[in-house]
């Protein structure tokens, strides 16, 4: 269960890893999206949900870029927030967002679908 600390907590470094990846190079391409961040109640662990609007890049491939700046925006997070401890960050795909479009790629079909049998019928 969060409370109000941990989820003020994860929302700061929400915040945070928005800033850090918008000046990480080597994301560019990546078109990363933090949808969440849960933290642990004991503050050591922070798990970070991500997204990706970029359909090239994989999920492993996004999970490894963000693997090797993880050490480096943790001490920066930790820096920034002033807390006795900085969770350590774990990064897991939040396949949401690409459900979704495909949901209403679905939609899409079945209304042009219904649409084509609507004409042939008249």
């Amino acid at each position: 269960m969060a409370t109000r600390r941990t989820t003020r907590i994860s929302a700061l470094i929400q915040a945070e890893l928005g800033r850090l990846a918008a000046r990480e190079k080597s994301l560019e391409d990546a078109l990363l999206t933090f949808t969440d961040v849960d933290t642990s109640p004991d503050l050591r662990n922070a798990y970070v949900y991500v997204s990706t609007l970029n359909q090239r890049l994989t999920p492993e491939r996004i999970l490894s870029l963000l693997a090797r700046v993880a050490h480096e925006w943790q001490r920066e997070i930790g820096a920034r927030l002033k807390i006795k401890y900085t969770p350590r960050l774990e990064f897991r795909f939040d396949a949401n967002l690409r459900r979704g479009d495909r949901v209403m790629e679905i939609m899409r079909e079945l209304e042009l679908a219904d649409g084509a049998d609507a004409d042939s019928q008249a």
